[in-house]
């Protein structure tokens, strides 16, 4: 199967606590976070097209990383993280888009084929891990209801799908000025199509936080 992915880098340094993007964290002397995140995508031959988005006063200094590589293009990100990946899902060349978070640099060949393989039957799929913890709803600072934990799980990414059934979605959201919590719930909003659930795994972390920045040997 042939598949763009966007690589969603606009973000910022400020909760990891960096004065600077995220993505450009050296995981080890010469690979940092954004290099070990498209590496998997540019061994993947059925990954054709490779978009990052990024911020604007970012746009040529990562053109000027990554210059010379066919495969990658670089987009100018939006307001949001919903306009970001509107921007990249509008340069997509392929049949099918997967959106992933470029502060995720640990994802394994493993998860990466159990997508594509899903993408063979379903339209959309998405990696999740169970919770290990007890969701509880809460209203005004009240507990409202306990969710049933077996049946609870967290979203990772990539998140994949038909390319067309996502530039539909998000058209129909742009339109209503409606903002999802990630690129799946558009789909659940907008379409009759139903998002599956592949397996993930644990380590597929997004930096977020100083003790998620680990410089490796």
């Amino acid at each position: 199967m042939n598949y763009s992915v966007c690589i969603m880098a606009a973000g910022s340094g400020s909760r990891s606590k960096l004065n600077y993007n995220k993505v450009f964290y050296h995981i080890t002397d010469q690979e940092t976070v954004l290099d070990r995140c498209l590496s998997l995508f540019k061994e993947d031959n059925d990954c054709k097209q490779i978009i990052i988005v990024c911020a604007m006063d970012e746009v040529e200094q990562v053109q000027n990383l990554y210059k010379g590589e066919n495969k990658i293009e670089v987009v100018t990100g939006g307001a949001t993280r919903q306009d970001s990946v509107y921007n990249g899902v509008q340069k997509v060349k392929s049949p099918y888009v997967f959106i992933h978070d470029g502060a995720r640099p640990y994802l394994k060949k493993e998860q990466l084929n159990s997508l594509k393989q899903t993408l063979e039957k379903e339209d959309a799929c998405l990696l999740m891990v169970p919770s290990v913890d007890t969701s509880k709803i809460v209203v005004d600072g009240y507990v409202q209801e306990t969710l049933t934990r077996s049946m609870v799980y967290n979203a990772q990414t990539p998140q994949c799908f038909k390319t067309e059934l996502l530039r539909s979605c998000q058209e129909k959201a742009k339109l209503e000025g409606r903002i999802g919590t990630d690129d799946a719930q558009l789909v659940e909003w907008y379409s009759d199509v139903r998002v599956k659930m592949v397996l993930g795994d644990e380590s597929n972390i997004k930096i977020t936080h100083p003790k998620d920045l680990k410089k490796e040997d």
